[in-house]
């Protein structure tokens, strides 16, 4: 397939991004949930509390967003490995010219913010607040003074100091699945019908230990449950280009497939809910193969408003992914400071979230931008 033609999906990257951005706003800046329903009982609320409310929790599946990401991920490796294939030292350098300048600028930041916050508004950090975020930031800052080589080791290689990740951007922690999926790219690719069977026999396995309750460590995690998604994405991209699938799926009615890809998404954040984790991550998977596969066919034009709006948040995704959560924070303390309160219970982040994508956006040219425009030229 020739670029143009994948170029709609950009805007599918937008879309999870930005639904990431407004799932950990909400966590941030909104005090919902228990606390929220604690201040504010349900016996006064009106029509528009509940739909309010509601709102609020369609961006409840902000880890499913991920797991959509991945498939998007294989799809689009598969692409580039096919257009223009790479030997394993060419790829290794190319992912790790694309990703590490935002990630490093992105580690600086988080840390920075961290320490503003403790130095300048420890109130953030008290422990005794019925709030988990609090304590999370108070452990971060602990184990961010207790840096040292090892920790640095570990921060590049997108593994947690302890507890949590520097800076506490929980980001990071969907950027070793990545990694270890790059790893495996360059063998993967080489035999895929092994890989593909592989990659199936493993999430058996991995939905039969998550039936057991059986907990196992990140690099077993990813065996067993997020390389399905990344061989997903892969395995979607074979079956464009060799098979009629984007042909029998231009044909079906578009009254029948959009309303079913918003279906699905209901049915994904119900299940994000009930905390029903595999279920749910399963929908997502499905989910991304189904919206790729209507783009492609034809059912959305390029040229709609909001897949343009998307489109071009695709285009700094992985910037407004890093950067996203310590600008949170950073708003968070300065209304902590304005206010006195560590709970906000008025839903200020919606006003916020614009703020965030323009400050992403400019970090994006100074920092992301120059990666991919040396790798272009490669």
């Amino acid at each position: 397939m020739r670029y143009q033609q994948l170029d709609i999906l950009h805007c599918l990257r937008g879309f999870c991004a930005l639904y990431v951005v407004v799932f950990h706003a909400k966590f941030i800046l909104w005090a919902g949930g228990r606390q929220y329903l604690e201040a504010h009982p349900r016996a006064a609320w009106s029509i528009a509390d509940y739909l309010l409310f509601g709102l609020d929790l369609l961006s409840s599946a902000g880890y499913q967003m991920v797991i959509f990401f991945f498939v998007l991920s294989g799809f689009f490796i598969r692409y580039a490995q096919h257009k223009k294939h790479r030997s394993a030292g060419a790829f290794y350098l190319n992912r790790v010219e694309r990703i590490y300048p935002p990630f490093i600028t992105s580690l600086l930041l988080a840390a920075g913010v961290l320490t503003l916050l403790a130095t300048q508004v420890p109130q953030v950090l008290t422990t005794t607040a019925s709030r988990e975020l609090n304590t999370t930031l108070a452990q971060a800052w602990a184990e961010l003074r207790a840096f040292d080589l090892a920790g640095a080791v570990r921060t590049l290689g997108f593994v947690r100091l302890g507890q949590h990740f520097l800076g506490d951007n929980v980001v990071y922690w969907s950027l070793l699945p990545e990694g270890l999926f790059y790893l495996l790219v360059p063998l993967a690719l080489r035999w895929i019908r092994w890989y593909y069977a592989a990659s199936v026999g493993l999430f058996i396995v991995g939905l039969y230990l998550d039936w057991r309750d059986v907990q196992v460590n990140e690099l077993a995690h990813f065996a067993v449950t997020y390389n399905a998604y990344f061989a997903a994405g892969i395995a979607l991209y074979d079956i464009v280009i060799t098979t009629t699938w984007l042909t029998r799926v231009a044909k079906m009615p578009r009254w029948l497939m959009l309303p079913g890809l918003g279906g699905l998404l209901l049915g994904l954040v119900a299940l994000s809910l009930l905390k029903l984790t595999t279920a749910s991550t399963v929908v997502a998977g499905v989910l991304a193969v189904l919206a790729v596969s209507v783009l492609l066919a034809g059912h959305i034009r390029s040229h709609n408003l909001l897949v343009r709006g998307l489109h071009k948040i695709g285009e700094f995704s992985f910037s407004l992914y890093l950067y996203h959560y310590p600008l949170l924070l950073l708003f968070y303390a300065g209304i902590v400071l304005y206010t006195g309160k560590l709970f906000i219970y008025s839903r200020i982040y919606w006003g916020i979230l614009p703020i965030i994508v323009a400050i992403a956006y400019a970090l994006y040219y100074v920092t992301e931008r120059p990666s991919v425009n040396f790798f272009r030229r490669r």
